[in-house]
């Protein structure tokens, strides 16, 4: 079967049974054998040993036809949640204290459900900022109870559309236009007055918890408006037999919205069988029939999937809206077994039915005419004895982990006792190492102190045997004569060294006076040098400081202005020079003329002595 049907946005995710799902279908399996085989009309049924019941029937006993019915209904509520296979009422205590996880562990549709919403929560808020809008649809109101019992205390916001809230939060949907309508009178305080306004109208934090709506598929069906109050960016549906081309869905995908409808499909369910076939077969009561014996065929192969990893990687296709997230998604395709075996041989083989220890229960075929209350007590009975024979494995089962936990501890008392006698030893072991290092000091010192005493032994030894050689020899005497010549000559050649040593050393400490002086003077001269490089860096400094430049140019122009006027005198000199040259040609003077004149008069001192400055005309 293809991985979407339909509209290109339905997608199956393939669900598995657990163990206790799988127990309760062979329960009803062993119920429902004999009304099977008589609506099947099968050949086996004269076969089947006939039981008399003490049981009286109180109400009219139930036809195979509707039996069945009641099988094909009971195996999809056993095969959404174990608490769903009988119709009694669920105390809202109970969903509202039982815990999220122990509630949904007993059914895999839950399970994948749970972490499918997960990977919606826990998403990339970088890449998805914005606030999802989620849809689950459910096959009745008791399992919307079940769903909203696990979503409570979960960090979304819940809006229950069917049937009645265990828990209301009073969650308020609002569009993000949250303008009003109603005009707001303008204030009549001077500005002089205190503004409240900053503390009043302080922007809150925008909210971006996702929201979850929860409601049924008979009311979606009924209600085509039902969702239009709701942006709803994705639905999640637990009865996979919804029709995907309903007006609720085209209301949601209007203006071209993406809206990815995500079934949970059991495979080789009777649903998944219909679906594969309802387009082949159009015979209603065949396909339900058909789909009834390919799931009592194919039962056993219905697994739980352990890897779940593809979850994240399908929902993050789904939120970047790639048509290609169905390839994400593990094959959700029928069972091909070949029937080699019969019919009853299908509903008599209990092999899905989980074999315990420390129980007595033996599943057998009921073979019996059944009514509504009997049919009813029956289901109870077996269950409630499944469950004993569940505690008495459970208790059998704790017994040996007890035991097994118990030598465990045993054995860890042991271990510890081990390590603290170890600790003990260790700590005497360190105890006992510093004496034992002083003693091998101690060792090691007198094993050096006899070594020592053992060569003064020998040189002793040696100097005994001299002695005694030399005291047993005739020629002592002259022996002694010539060391006592020797040590003359060693003491006349240490007087000479000693006088030129003396000599050597007055030598050398007038050398080291002449050194002393010529440091002193070299020290002197190292201050003098420093004081003249000082004084040339600040000269230095100085000519290159603004002050000597601007003295500079102002000589400079002092300099040109000068040269300037000494040019114009100059040229004024030989200006001058010129016209008095002229002026002598002109009027001639010399001494004989000036004696031709008349001699002025002794009174007359007002003569004009120089020329006039009036022009003469020639």
């Amino acid at each position: 079967m293809s991985d979407s049907k339909g509209l290109q946005d339905t997608y199956y995710l393939p669900i598995g049974l657990t163990s206790l799902q799988k127990d309760l279908v062979e329960i009803l399996i062993s119920i429902h054998t004999k009304s099977l085989l008589q609506y099947c009309k099968s050949d086996a049924l004269s076969s089947f040993p006939e039981c008399k019941s003490d049981t009286e029937l109180v109400l009219p006993p139930l036809s195979a036809a509707q039996l069945t019915g009641m099988l094909a209904v009971n195996i999809r509520a056993a095969a959404n949640h174990p608490c769903l296979l009988v119709e009694h009422y669920m105390p809202r205590q109970l969903l509202l204290m039982e815990p999220g996880e122990r509630l949904i562990r007993a059914s895999d549709k839950f399970r994948k459900m749970a972490m499918l919403l997960n990977s919606i929560f826990t998403r990339d808020r970088k890449r998805f900022p914005q606030p999802m809008h989620i849809t689950i649809l459910s096959h009745s109101v008791k399992e919307l109870d079940i769903i909203e019992g696990y979503l409570l205390g979960k960090p979304i916001k819940l809006k229950r559309i069917s049937g009645t809230s265990l828990f209301n939060e009073k969650h308020l949907y609002s569009d993000a236009d949250t303008s009003s309508s109603t005009p707001v009178p303008t204030p009549t305080h001077t500005k002089d007055e205190y503004e409240y306004g900053e503390k009043k109208f302080k922007s809150r934090p925008s909210d971006t918890s996702d929201w979850l709506f929860l409601a049924t598929t008979t009311h979606l069906s009924r209600a085509a408006d039902l969702l239009d109050d709701y942006n709803i960016d994705m639905v999640i549906g637990f009865d996979p037999l919804i029709d995907e081309n309903l007006e609720s869905f085209e209301r949601m995908r209007r203006n071209g919205k993406h809206v990815p409808l995500i079934k949970l499909l059991v495979k080789d369910s009777p649903d998944h069988y219909v679906l594969a076939h309802s387009k082949t077969n159009g015979h209603e009561g065949d396909l339900f029939l058909d789909s009834l014996l390919h799931f009592v065929h194919n039962r056993h192969e219905i697994v739980e999937q352990r890897q779940t990893e593809w979850i994240g990687d399908f929902v993050e296709e789904i939120l970047s809206g790639n048509s290609q997230a169905s390839l994400k998604l593990p094959p959700c395709n029928l069972a091909n077994g070949e029937k080699n075996a019969s019919l009853l041989d299908d509903l008599v083989n209990y092999t899905g039915h989980m074999k315990l220890s420390g129980g007595v229960f033996d599943l057998k075929a009921v073979n019996q005419d059944l009514d509504l209350k009997l049919y009813q007590n029956k289901i109870m009975d077996l269950i409630v004895r499944r469950l004993i024979e569940c505690e008495q494995a459970y208790a059998v089962r704790q017994e040996q982990v007890l035991g097994k936990r118990l030598r465990e501890t045993m054995r860890q008392n042991e271990i510890d006792q081990i390590k603290v006698e170890s600790g003990q030893m260790y700590k005497k072991l360190k105890e006992g190492e510093g004496p034992l290092n002083d003693s091998t000091k101690r060792l090691n010192k007198a094993q050096n102190d006899v070594t020592k005493l053992k060569e003064q032994q020998e040189q002793i030894e040696q100097r005994r045997l001299a002695l005694q050689t030399v005291a047993e020899d005739g020629n002592a005497s002259e022996q002694l004569a010539l060391k006592q010549e020797k040590l003359m000559n060693l003491r006349a050649e240490l007087n000479t060294l000693i006088q030129e040593n003396s000599r050597q050393a007055a030598a050398n400490d007038e050398l080291r006076l002449q050194y002393q002086a010529r440091s002193s003077e070299a020290a002197n001269e190292s201050l003098v040098l420093k004081t003249l490089q000082k004084n040339r860096d600040e000269l230095k400094a100085r000519l290159e400081g603004p002050t000597v430049s601007i003295n500079s140019s102002g000589a400079l122009e002092q300099e040109s202005r000068l040269r300037e006027e000494l040019v114009r005198v100059v040229q004024q000199s030989h200006f001058l020079q010129g016209y008095i040259k002229r002026i002598q040609k002109q009027y001639p003077i010399n001494g004989s003329q000036s004696s031709k004149k008349p001699a002025t008069a002794p009174g007359n001192s007002r003569t004009r002595s120089s020329r006039s400055s009036a022009p003469v005309y020639t």
